[in-house]
């Protein structure tokens, strides 16, 4: 990622695996890849960037994201 890779977390197949969402992967890669908040807000960007949703939800995500995001910064100022 900090070499220019476009990284990001999809869900692989939560029906088959058993599991709902991906917020637990976040945290693991949070950890594993010592990960700061500049790195996780590329990687949610880069997630939604390369979903295989369509393009007019992709900006509402992207949107809906970007105003969530700025919620939890000004939240920990």
């Amino acid at each position: 990622m900090h070499e220019g890779l476009p990284v990001s977390i999809s869900s692989d197949d939560p029906g088959f695996m058993g599991y709902e969402g991906v917020t637990l992967d976040y945290v693991f890669a949070y950890l594993a890849w010592e990960l700061d908040l500049r790195d996780l807000k590329q990687l949610c960007l880069n997630s939604i960037t390369y979903s295989s949703i369509n393009e007019t939800e992709k900006k509402k995500v992207l949107l809906m994201f970007i105003r969530r995001w700025n919620n939890f910064i000004n939240g920990l100022n």
